[in-house]
């Protein structure tokens, strides 16, 4: 018997059943497939080790800017892929080291849940074995999604899955969907020397992210060669020999040697058995829970991407705590205002909290203070002064949001997130003395100009 069961070992599963052990539970995990989940294995990681190969390929072509002549600079899909996996296999390894100190066991195989108390776990041969644990988490993630229409063979119409395992850089690349997965996977493929085209029926790429944050990657992106269509739908995909094409819906075709299709990802709650325990479960597929992670059966739980609050790995994360220290007799509440959005795009996007659409749409009096990476003596010196950073504050100058695109944009939005979580003031943020010449000083400069005091523009 078992205090806790989680089903996948995803960043939300493996961060929850460490902690529920932590808290002195009796805990177990169950993987279909590889510890780490999709985030570890054929997401979050392994594009962002491609994404940094990308940024160090583009920063050697223009070495030469700098002083440094990098004469035939060439790029080797084999070891890119290659550094990529030991860079996942090494993780991969740690989370198993991190099961066996915490004590937990770990079951290989697929688990569902037969009734509540109680999860089937069936091994690659075909084993079955029955659990009893006092509480069922699930983690199961979210899968990309398919339609029929885009006629996905994992050949010529890809997932992010098989763009993680391409052989050879395809000479043309369409991608269709300019959300986050799609805008990094063209960015990436555009450094290693695809020509890209994007395609997306939204009337701007990203469009979860700020309007001038849109606008500045989409600008960067055409400028690098890329093509940008919005506002357009697929009408129709063919397939010809090696080759695939898009119909597009005012008349274009695309053609192009591999197609991305990128348009989303559903929560993968079928087949964990939680419909038939009476768990309830949303049009999309995603299971329903409150804001401690409990769903509408007593002893069964759900977090990270299966529930469909926020499809991000630091969610699942901390969500994850959540649920184990509620399982634990604690009282925890997940909020979402201040979770930071990363895109690991060249240059990179990154946001937290309240937009300045979102505040105008509110109709609060708010105030922005925005500053140009183009004014940032660090920015200047590493060649990187395409940017900006905005902060959004409420009509008392509380920092209720922030958006920063520019280089590591992913790292300097923690700083916005702590401020926007702790409900600091504008003020707050522009008398911290921040270090001089360093790329966080946009932040501390952004806020003097919400007051029309800064000092570099």
């Amino acid at each position: 018997m078992f205090d806790c069961l989680v089903i996948g070992g995803g960043p939300g599963g493996y961060t929850c059943a460490i902690r529920a052990a932590q808290l002195g539970l009796k805990v177990a995990l169950a993987e279909a497939r590889s510890l780490g989940g999709v985030c570890l294995n054929w997401g979050c990681i392994p594009t962002k080790a491609l994404a940094h190969t990308a940024d160090t390929l583009m920063a050697a072509k223009k070495g030469a800017d700098f002083g440094v002549n990098c004469e035939n600079v060439s790029f080797d899909m084999a070891k890119a892929m290659s550094k990529k996996d030991r860079v996942t296999a090494r993780h991969r390894a740690g989370v198993g080291f991190l099961m066996k100190k915490n004590g937990i066991t770990v079951l290989n195989g697929r688990a569902r849940i037969e009734s509540a108390g109680k999860v089937k776990v069936t091994s690659a041969d075909g084993t079955e074995n029955v659990y009893e644990t006092k509480n069922i988490v699930i983690a199961t993630g979210s899968a990309p999604v398919t339609p029929g229409m885009f006629g996905y063979d994992g050949e010529l119409v890809l997932t992010s899955d098989e763009m993680l395992t391409l052989k050879e850089v395809p000479g043309e690349l369409l991608v269709v969907g300019a959300g986050v997965i799609g805008c990094e996977f063209a960015s990436i493929y555009s450094a290693f020397g695809s020509k890209v085209t994007l395609v997306d029926v939204m009337p701007r790429i990203l469009p979860m992210v700020d309007e001038e944050a849109s606008a500045l990657i989409a600008a960067s992106f055409k400028k690098r060669g890329m093509e940008v269509i919005t506002g357009v739908g697929v009408r129709s995909i063919e397939k010809t020999g090696s080759r695939v094409a898009a119909v597009l819906e005012d008349g274009r075709r695309v053609e192009a040697d591999r197609m991305l299709l990128s348009i989303g990802r559903r929560p993968a709650s079928e087949g964990t058995g939680a419909k038939e325990a009476g768990v309830g479960i949303g049009r999309a597929g995603e299971i329903t829970v409150d804001n401690r992670m409990r769903t509408n059966v007593p002893g069964i739980w759900a977090i990270g991407d299966v529930n469909n609050r926020m499809q991000l790995a630091h969610v699942a994360s901390a969500q994850g705590i959540v649920c184990a220290s509620n399982m634990a007799g604690q009282n925890r509440t997940m909020d979402y205002f201040a979770v930071p959005n990363c895109v690991f795009t060249s240059p990179e996007v990154s946001q937290v909290g309240v937009s300045e659409a979102g505040a105008k749409e509110s109709g609060i009096g708010y105030k922005v203070g925005r500053f140009p990476y183009s004014a940032l003596g660090k920015a200047s010196t590493m060649g990187e002064a395409e940017g900006f950073v905005k902060l959004v504050a409420d009509a008392d100058g509380r920092v209720i949001g922030g958006t920063v695109v520019g280089a590591h944009a992913s790292d300097l939005i923690a700083e916005v997130a702590l401020a926007v979580a702790n409900q600091l003031g504008l003020k707050d943020v522009a008398h911290t003395v921040h270090a001089h010449p360093t790329l966080p000083e946009g932040i501390m400069e952004a806020a003097e100009e919400a007051f029309g005091l800064a000092i570099n523009i």
